[in-house]
């Protein structure tokens, strides 16, 4: 390398934490590994060119092959990645615009080259022979140019406004680079570099501070790297510090509670290519070392152990791929970071902004996973900032295409089998993908179109209402009538659903409208359910198997269905088609109704379902040998009644085992009586899960405010409070321990 000295001296662009000479020395001990895999990925590039035509295609993988084949250079001083490279960068030289069949010059394809080839004019121009070195600057000069007044010029329109779309972070990204990377040689380059600053920190600041991402975990992988490249090109550049964002802090947590058992697998909600290209090794790596988030690094380094980043490598329909990436993982790479295994987590978390709920039976391959979605279109922040932003600006900054018609929709996993599942991308987003409710056939929003909430208001949404979760119990509740038009006069549609560890899901559903309508009660699934009549079906996936318990509606009608949807994931590949079958079972009333209600059971583990007599409510058992859950869901707010339960609140889940009472979880309860004895008085209603093991109760409680709560037990020995030791007091003709609750949620531990 004829530079060599200078070379290593002077600074280069995303490099900046190390010296060239440091970052050759991690590459032979620290990042040994990473960098293996780096000089592989350029290596792959040398007998490959770029065809000479512009293809009907996408071009963003020469960006990220320049970017390779300049840092393997730069590492190995291997002449042989310089002249690859070289021939790569001409090649993008000879296309008169970046793009052919979407937006040429102003769109995803230009922005990604401006990117690769901008670290590579930065990376290589020491070496470059002169002509070659003018040809690329005038290149991305006249492209960065080209984005850049198309920024302005749509300002208010598509992605130059469009804070939560992807294009807009893609596009300012590759902007942002080669303004970096031609700051000293072209004059409007600290235009472009403003724009963009701008623009990221008003993103940044308007996305969810729960980290969730309404396109989907497969475009989380795919544009979220995007945030990540910025804030560390503008720390590099100007000492500004983005990072402290609360969305990239708890992102990576999105992420991973929406992977399935297996933790490959992936409960793809929005648009998503499939179910398993959704990971990404540099974005693992950049977070671990960002935030000290060892699941991260652990995660990172159990899907090299296991093959999966081989596998996503070679088969991930997300281009231009993991290994196009492999750059950025040696640069992002953080070996001081501990592992941590996922398994010490809690089973559950909830995205409020998103309305998503997780949750599993445990964290090995074999657990029972939930996934439950009830929010605003894009999240319920980004929803309503931008409807106050359009309204104050005459802007239209939602494209909202990636998300779907699915409020209170779920996605049921057991293991490596799907039992409920979701449509991934969609060319027409219709709520009869989903498994949802119908109303006269109509679904929710604008369906029917690729943006489902084009031109919508703020007064359309869904909402969470609630989620109470405790060990292996969890009950969520969401609110969808404001999902559907106002012309169904749709008053309610309230879903609750309770996950009872991985034994079954209750689904129990409240709609109330001031027309009779035939309402649809929706089921997907990836092999057609096998009915058996008085509404039970049995649904095979793989190697499970859940029998569906139709409680209510009585002698509910049923329809099943197969439906093939398809989608083409990019414009610049217009021939590009993904195509999949999926089949619905339907449920519904005998006749039309204004008000109705559906409550289903889903068992995994073949208990034996019954209905029992009640006075108030629906009350129901399950059993297996010597395990009984005893359910009990209320019909309004007069609460549940039978002869063996009574209880004040909404809904109820008991477990005995050998005739004794296990667990419980109540929700919205001040009250609850079984078998005649008094298990919990509480001052005002609570939501409440109680776990009896030898010699110790567990309890955990939500109260909305202060609240003495009262529950039987022998008198305790020693009684913790969060941890604390909490004052209580003990009746001894009522046998029962009382103790003032907080507002919020409080772990009980009675001894």
């Amino acid at each position: 390398m004829a530079n060599s000295m200078s070379a290593s001296a002077r600074e280069y662009l995303l490099l900046r934490r190390h010296s060239l000479d440091e970052w050759r020395a991690m590459a032979q001990t620290s990042h040994a590994s990473q960098a293996e895999r780096l000089l592989r990925q350029a290596n792959s590039h040398h007998d490959e060119l770029p065809p000479p035509e512009h293809p009907s295609d996408s071009i963003t993988y020469i960006g990220t092959a320049v970017l390779n084949l300049a840092l393997a250079f730069l590492l190995s001083s291997d002449e042989a990645h310089l002249l690859v490279a070289r021939r790569w960068i001409k090649s993008a030289i000879a296309y008169p615009h970046w793009g052919k069949e979407r937006m040429p010059d102003h769109d995803l394809d230009a922005a990604w080259l401006l990117f690769g080839l901008g670290l590579g004019y930065d990376w290589l121009k020491d070496v470059l022979p002169p002509a070659e070195r003018i040809a690329l600057r005038d290149k991305l000069a006249w492209q960065g140019e080209q984005l850049y007044q198309y920024a302005l010029e749509t300002e208010g329109r598509w992605w130059s406004s469009a804070y939560w779309q992807n294009h807009n972070w893609i596009c300012y990204g590759g902007l942002a680079t080669v303004a970096y990377a031609l700051d000293d040689e072209l004059e409007s380059a600290s235009s472009w570099a403003a724009r963009a600053r701008n623009n990221f920190a008003q993103a940044l600041a308007f996305m969810a501070e729960d980290g969730s991402f309404y396109e989907g975990p497969v475009y989380w992988r795919y544009s979220f790297i995007w945030f990540l490249i910025y804030a560390d090109l503008l720390l590099q550049q100007t000492g500004e510090n983005l990072h402290e964002s609360d969305f990239l802090r708890n992102t990576f947590f999105y992420r991973l509670y929406l992977c399935g058992p297996n933790l490959v697998d992936t409960a793809n909600f929005g648009d998503c290519h499939d179910r398993r290209s959704a990971h990404t090794a540099a974005v693992y790596a950049r977070l671990a070392g960002l935030y000290d988030i060892g699941e991260a690094q652990w995660l990172y380094h159990h899907f090299y152990r296991r093959g999966e980043w081989q596998r996503e490598g070679e088969e991930g329909l997300v281009k231009p791929g993991l290994w196009a990436e492999s750059g950025l993982e040696f640069m992002w790479y953080d070996p001081s970071t501990n592992p941590s295994p996922v398994d010490r987590l809690p089973l559950q978390r909830i995205f409020p902004d998103l309305g998503l709920v997780s949750a599993r039976s445990s964290w090995q391959p074999d657990a029972l996973m939930l996934a439950f979605k009830c929010g605003a279109p894009n999240g319920i922040k980004a929803w309503h900032t931008g409807h106050a932003i359009n309204r104050k600006k005459d802007w239209m900054t939602h494209s909202v295409g990636h998300d779907h018609p699915d409020a209170n929709s779920f996605i049921l996993i057991h293991g490596a089998d799907y039992i409920a599942v979701d449509d991934g991308y969609a060319k027409s987003k219709l709520t009869a993908h989903h498994s949802t409710l119908l109303v006269d056939g109509r679904g929710q929003y604008a369906e029917g179109q690729y943006n489902a909430f084009r031109d919508l208001d703020d007064s359309w949404s869904a909402r969470l209402e609630a989620t109470f979760a405790c060990d292996k119990l969890v009950y969520a509740r969401g609110e969808a009538a404001r999902a559907y038009d106002r012309s169904l006069d749709l008053r309610q549609f309230t879903r609750e659903i309770i996950v009872l560890a991985d034994d079954a899901v209750i689904i129990n559903d409240t709609i109330e409208s001031g027309m009779e309508h035939d309402y649809q009660w929706l089921l997907q699934t990836d092999a057609p359910a096998e009915p058996h009549g008085e509404g039970r079906f049995t649904i095979r996936a793989g190697d499970s198997v859940c029998q569906l318990h139709a409680l209510q509606p009585d002698e509910a009608r049923h329809r099943l269905s197969c439906k093939e949807i398809t989608a083409n994931p990019t414009s610049a590949k217009p021939d590009w088609i993904i195509r999949r079958l999926q089949h619905s079972l339907a449920l519904s009333p005998g006749e039309p109704r204004s008000n109705c209600r559906f409550s289903v059971i889903l068992d995994m583990a073949g208990f034996a379902v019954e209905s029992q007599p009640a006075q108030r409510g629906l009350v129901a058992s399950l059993r297996k040998e010597q395990t009984c859950w005893r359910i009990g869901i209320a019909k309004g707010r007069d609460g549940i009644m039978s002869d063996r339960l009574t209880v004040d609140g909404r809904f109820f889940a008991g477990r005995w085992h050998e005739k004794s009472l296990a667990q419980y979880l109540a929700v919205d309860v001040s009250s609850i009586w079984l078998d005649g004895e008094l298990q919990l008085v509480a001052d005002s209603p609570i939501n409440i899960g109680v776990q009896r093991t030898d010699g110790e109760l567990r309890l955990k409680a939500f109260a909305g405010a202060p609240t003495w709560l009262r529950f039987p037990s022998s008198r305790p020995a020693s009684l913790r409070g969060n941890g604390c030791a909490a004052d209580f007091k003990y009746d001894e003709m009522t046998g029962m321990v009382w103790i003032q609750l907080d507002v919020g949620e409080t772990e009980l531990v009675v001894n």
